[in-house]
């Protein structure tokens, strides 16, 4: 039984549900929580009070990475306990989440707060979420070369300044990564693919792939993505099914 907002504050607050930006007929059987998570009040204790069983990866990790995993881990722990699923959920090679059978899901955290979501794993179900803060503009002119691809920043153009379109796409680029690597099976780089397009009013991009990377996920295809602003950072999130999906 999960233990009271009461009992874990200070380390963990504001646990609540978080709608996603889904249009409503994909958004059903998607469900999404957020937290904030303080790392001054974090102590190793707090893995055996909320139940999550800590790895042994973590044994040598900084307060701020255990911070980030407990409190992702503890709503992915509350998302599947509601579904009468197990609630561990563990991390593969390359530290990706493992979900049970027949479900995908996203974790993703930044700056105090985490989010996880989970979603049926029917037809080929391909899901990815991203939560960043906003670039400053030293750190985008330091990182745009290794983000965007040759025209994509035409794509870009718009209502934001170009330091949070440039936020939006490594995002975005992000969620796509989440979404894809399972039926990949390994990193892929951002110029693998771009944005294409984004609805600055509707908080909807599309994204296409450069390159080819598995059968299925050819040059060429795109992902519809959605994106809103929270807590002052930008949450992007791709959820995507096979070709023949109805």
């Amino acid at each position: 039984m999960p233990i009271s907002s009461l009992e874990l504050a200070p380390f963990l607050q504001n646990v609540s549900p978080l709608p996603l930006p889904l249009p409503l007929p994909l958004a059903s059987g998607v469900a999404a929580l957020r937290c904030d998570f303080m790392v001054d009040a974090y102590d190793d204790v707090w893995f055996d009070r909320m139940g999550v069983t800590r790895p042994a990866s973590l044994e040598r990790a900084v307060a701020k990475r255990k911070s980030e995993y407990l409190a992702a881990r503890y709503l992915c722990k509350l998302l599947l306990a509601e579904r009468g699923l197990p609630t561990q959920v563990g991390s593969g090679q390359h530290r990706q989440p493992l979900w049970p059978e027949g479900w995908v899901g996203a974790i993703t955290h930044s700056a105090g707060v985490a989010v996880a979501a989970l979603a049926p794993a029917a037809d080929g179900c391909m899901f990815g979420l991203d939560l960043e803060r906003w670039m400053s503009d030293k750190t985008a002119d330091n990182v745009e070369s290794g983000i965007l691809v040759d025209g994509e920043r035409d794509a870009l153009a718009g209502a934001w300044p170009f330091t949070r379109a440039l936020t939006l796409a490594f995002s975005a680029k992000e969620s796509l990564f989440k979404a894809l690597y399972p039926r990949v099976g390994g990193y892929f780089d951002f110029d693998a693919a771009e944005m294409a397009d984004v609805d600055w009013v509707a908080g909807r991009f599309l994204i296409r792939l450069r390159k080819t990377l598995a059968p299925g996920l050819e040059a060429g295809r795109a992902f519809e993505g959605g994106f809103h602003v929270m807590d002052g950072q930008v949450l992007t999130l791709i959820l995507a099914f096979e070709p023949n999906h109805p």
